[in-house]
């Protein structure tokens, strides 16, 4: 990626879904973009956060089963996934954490559930996040599934 995100694409200038496939090219976006579709179908929303800092700018959310189960947000060079499990699964959440990623573990093990759920956000720039991404959704969808 070649330029900053929130540079490229001002609140005034939307971007469309093959924008993003373009910036996202050398980073796990399509590939997270085709695994969320095959496994979920989800509706694709593209939305604008004026929050200063890392969560600002366009952002792509993927909705179904009624509500929000995993926030895109573009930086330089990677992209990274907001997914927020509900405490429900703090049992099977804490068995399975010592096999994923430092960056998932370390959220679990130094936060407290907030508003109801952990809230990951994981940099998807290797095989293991990608991993722990597919995991942490799987637990998020099903909190949906039985509203």
């Amino acid at each position: 990626m070649d330029t900053n995100w929130q540079e490229k694409f001002s609140i005034d200038n939307q971007p469309t879904l093959e924008q993003m496939k373009k910036f996202g090219a050398d980073t796990y976006f399509e590939r997270l973009l085709d695994y969320l579709s095959e496994e979920y179908q989800p509706k694709f929303s593209i939305e604008y956060s004026k929050e200063k800092g890392k969560f600002g700018g366009w952002h792509l959310k993927a909705k179904r089963y009624g509500g929000n189960f995993g926030t895109i947000y573009f930086r330089e060079g990677s992209v990274r996934m907001m997914v927020v499990v509900s405490d429900l699964f703090e049992e099977e959440l804490s068995e399975s954490i010592p096999l994923m990623s430092e960056q998932v573990q370390k959220t679990f093990n130094e936060s407290k559930p907030v508003m109801g759920g952990y809230w990951f956000i994981v940099d998807a720039n290797s095989e293991q996040a990608f991993e722990d991404l597919q995991y942490l959704i799987a637990l998020r969808v099903r909190k949906l599934r039985k509203k």
